[in-house]
């Protein structure tokens, strides 16, 4: 037992019964009705979901999710900066010179080209994702 624990338990001058009520306090089921199984203490141990994960909660992966785009290129402007690459599914991408020396392979247009981007599949916003690699094959 902690000593701040231990002391509010034995302290009998200046607390009065302070420690007593606290651990009637903690080991009550009015606070095992509030908090839900957020902490476990001895008489709800048994019943509370893993540590820090309510019943209610969906499981939280934390794996980056990636889409792959496939097409062939369209349209290509290496004398740019950012280089340009449009595929034929519409799939847009800028590369800056040093991302474009690690395309595996050599871009031209005609060539099937693909990207893994770090994005949800069903995200359908315009923004620009994280082009994780790109090939030409």
């Amino acid at each position: 037992m902690g000593k701040f624990k231990e002391f509010l338990i034995t302290e009998d001058i200046g607390l009065g019964d302070i420690g007593p009520r606290i651990d009637r306090f903690y080991n009550s089921s009015f606070l095992d009705s509030k908090i839900g199984g957020a902490f476990s203490t001895g008489s709800n141990a048994k019943e509370s979901p893993t540590l820090g994960q309510a019943d209610n909660m969906p499981d939280v992966s934390l794996a980056i999710p990636s889409v792959e785009r496939t097409g062939r290129i369209v349209h290509l402007e290496i004398k740019r900066n950012p280089i340009y690459v449009r595929l034929s599914d519409g799939t847009e991408a800028h590369f800056s010179y040093d991302e474009y020396r690690r395309i595996e392979g050599k871009p031209e247009i005609g060539k099937t080209m693909t990207l893994i981007f770090q994005r949800h599949p069903e995200d359908k916003m315009q923004q620009a994702s994280k082009i994780d690699k790109a090939m030409v094959l």
